[in-house]
């Protein structure tokens, strides 16, 4: 059986490089764990970059995809479809929306949620303002929203229309406003800067200048949304209602699908032929999203959440008060959480993922500041316990 090290050499030969990939080719995945083609077991608390929030191949999941692969996999949006119809009003009838425009990512639902924004507001108004640090996805116009210079560099000239403001502080944005904005573009916490969360009064304040001037406030949920935050959407703890939100990651469990929500009068500007997707919501993701949402929407299933989040809090910040000269704290909300690294451990931030990768534990290191821990949102506490285990170890040797 082919092991590792042959299929990298494989993939090194066709692949164009634009990954840093881990020296693991995986092959089967059950729960929060995953198997090498070497048959090594690692715990997995990066779940796709927050995508196997049911964990790997969950059975209602997998159920569903098979059986709709057997039944009809693609008619393309010229035709309706029973599970994307389903779809559509699992999240209408969970959320602040009236409807849904579906696509194959997070970047391709904020590609829809710009247009929007941009043919809602008219003609003259096209410039929307998102925030330092943030991170809106890969395409020209989400690179141009996305806050952070790197993801820039070699792609100039942007699509214009794109201002960052200051994280933070509502004056500064607010001095940015002018009779071309047409929208105010936030994650609810930002998880690629280094887990960031927008405080409640934060985001009121962002709520108010919306309403004051007239602009849409977009949410880009594709990281916080589907539980990840212990509510279905992370807007719902924080007290604030966006005009438009977009999902992916979660929704598919794995395959490709993202959605944009928004209102009826604001969906009445995107009419036929404004926008449109080949694949987006095609019957086999559709299926598969319909039954993550049931499964998350069972009763007692974000309460667990919330526990295990609660639980795993109280073991980092032991960790955080053991490794002082490496750790400042903790931050996050549900579970999507970060261990804060002081000037020190972020110079072996890395080196510390390396270390963990070595020991069969995932994890990732977000904003050059950060030890980013985003497992399944079905893990137990003895997994959390192992996790912690394994990284006093590492700190240890720090």
């Amino acid at each position: 059986m082919t092991g590792n090290a042959e299929w990298i050499k494989r993939g090194e030969q066709v692949f164009v490089g634009t990954y840093s990939r881990f020296p693991a080719a995986m092959v089967k995945g059950r729960g929060c764990r995953l198997w090498d083609a070497d048959g090594r077991e690692y715990l997995d608390f990066l779940a796709g970059i927050a995508v196997c929030s049911l964990g790997h191949c969950h059975p209602a999941v997998t159920e569903a995809v098979c059986r709709q692969a057997g039944e009809l996999m693609h008619v393309s949006n010229l035709f309706h479809t029973r599970p994307q119809i389903e779809l559509a009003e699992l999240l209408t009838q969970n959320s602040f929306a009236d409807r849904v425009f579906m696509a194959n990512s997070g970047a391709e639902a904020n590609e829809a949620a710009i247009k929007l924004a941009r043919i809602h507001a008219g003609e003259g108004r096209f410039e929307i303002i998102s925030l330092s640090g943030s991170f809106h996805g890969r395409t020209l116009a989400t690179v141009a929203a996305t806050g952070q210079p790197k993801f820039h560099q070699g792609f100039e000239p942007l699509p214009e229309g794109f201002i960052h403001a200051g994280f933070g502080d509502p004056a500064a944005l607010e001095e940015l406003i002018s009779d071309k904005t047409c929208a105010i573009l936030c994650e609810p916490l930002q998880g690629e800067s280094g887990v960031r969360p927008l405080e409640p009064e934060y985001l009121q304040a962002i709520r108010n200048l919306c309403d004051k001037h007239n602009l849409l406030l977009i949410f880009d949920e594709v990281q916080t949304g589907l539980g990840r935050t212990g509510t279905l959407f992370a807007h719902e703890q924080l007290g604030v209602t966006p005009d438009i939100m977009t999902l992916a990651k979660a929704l598919g469990n794995g395959l490709p699908i993202g959605a944009m929500l928004t209102t009826d009068d604001i969906a009445a500007s995107l009419g036929v032929g404004t926008h449109a997707s080949t694949f987006g919501g095609n019957p086999v993701a559709a299926a598969g999203a319909v039954a993550v949402l049931k499964t998350m929407l069972a009763p007692g299933f974000l309460d667990q959440v919330r526990e295990r989040s609660a639980y795993f809090m109280e073991r980092l910040e032991e960790v955080a008060a053991r490794f002082p000269h490496l750790a400042t704290g903790v931050r996050g909300r549900g579970l999507l959480l970060g261990l804060v690294l002081t000037e020190k451990g972020c110079d072996l931030g890395m080196d510390i993922v390396n270390q963990l990768f070595a020991r069969g534990v995932l994890i990732n290191f977000a904003g050059g500041r950060v030890l980013r821990f985003i497992p399944p949102l079905i893990v137990e506490a003895e997994d959390i316990d192992l996790l912690i285990d394994r990284l006093v170890e590492v700190l240890n040797g720090c």
